[in-house]
């Protein structure tokens, strides 16, 4: 998977389908392009794109259709639709599934800042159906920690070199089985406080933090914090952060010209030697190693 230069994919992919682009994308959004093996068409969820998108309030999308579904989390700001002759809103910490092959309209509302996933293939046209029901599409508080959790795997998946579509449609199903889980009614205060935990963790993953610290922030002991994040994400706090760092990283690595030194730095790493040796048990390479493979295969993309 390659990463692009998010306004000019864009644009592109709406005059392929009859779309419009009036800008408004800032240029630290990053897109991931992948185009599928004949496996994943016939046999996976997929993701083509992937990406997080930073917006002011020029930003709009109109397209008559788009074969895909998009699936959509808004970080900040808010967002509108146009779609099946309805407008609606989405705001900061709502999620969005939509059916991109009917004609919709969206754009910013004065600004925002949101990850995005376009998909299909599978049981996806099922998940749709029972998740969209008669509504035609699906908006929800973000409160899954399940959900959040895939998003954030996936995401780290898209930058890793050697693109694992299987590891991916598994992250996809884990979304769509969250959401179809949800009563919609909010989750529990457990459940919130690690909610609050990833999102003080995603503000704070470059400063020296200690699991104390993060307990603290959400009025909960070491212990029963660290128990707690195990029981709803299936990792430890520890082992979220150091996750959250390296997929950092991996963005800064293949978006940037910054040294390793640097990026161990900015990541939040005690030192470059310790940010190597997480990197390697990660990615199973050195950082370089895995820039080097990015550009490589950046280059080969280039010359098809």
């Amino acid at each position: 998977m390659r990463d692009y230069d998010n306004s000019a994919i864009s644009a592109d992919l709406q005059d392929k389908n009859g779309g419009m682009d009036n800008g408004g994308v800032l240029p630290s959004s990053q897109m991931f392009l992948h185009l599928p093996s004949e496996f994943a068409r016939n046999a996976l969820i997929y993701a083509s794109y992937v990406g997080h998108n930073i917006c002011d309030h020029t930003y709009l999308v109109r397209r008559s259709s788009f074969d895909y579904y998009l699936l959509a989390v808004v970080d900040s700001g808010g967002m509108f639709f146009h779609y099946d002759g309805k407008r609606f809103d989405v705001h900061a910490g709502e999620v969005l599934l939509l059916d991109c092959r009917k004609p919709h309209t969206y754009g910013a509302i004065d600004s925002a800042v949101f990850r995005y996933i376009y998909f299909r293939g599978g049981s996806s046209d099922e998940y749709y159906r029972l998740l969209a029901g008669t509504q035609g599409y699906y908006t929800r508080p973000a409160r899954s920690v399940e959900m959040q959790s895939a998003i954030q795997s996936i995401f780290a998946l898209v930058t890793d070199a050697t693109y694992d579509e299987h590891r991916i449609s598994v992250q996809l199903y884990r979304i769509l089985a969250a959401l179809a889980g949800s009563d919609g009614h909010g989750e529990s205060v457990q459940n919130a406080a690690v909610l609050r935990a990833i999102a003080y963790m995603e503000r704070h993953f470059f400063e020296k933090l200690t699991i104390e610290q993060i307990a603290d922030e959400v009025n909960l002991s070491e212990y029963y914090f660290s128990r707690l994040f195990r029981r709803c994400t299936s990792m430890s706090p520890h082992a979220y952060l150091v996750n959250l760092r390296i997929t950092m990283a991996r963005q800064l690595l293949t978006g940037s010209q910054k040294s390793v030194e640097r990026i161990a730095e900015e990541c939040g790493f005690h030192s470059t030697t310790n940010f190597i040796r997480s990197f390697r048990e990660h990615v199973g390479c050195t950082p370089k190693q895995f820039r080097r493979a990015a550009m490589t295969e950046g280059q080969q993309e280039e010359r098809k």
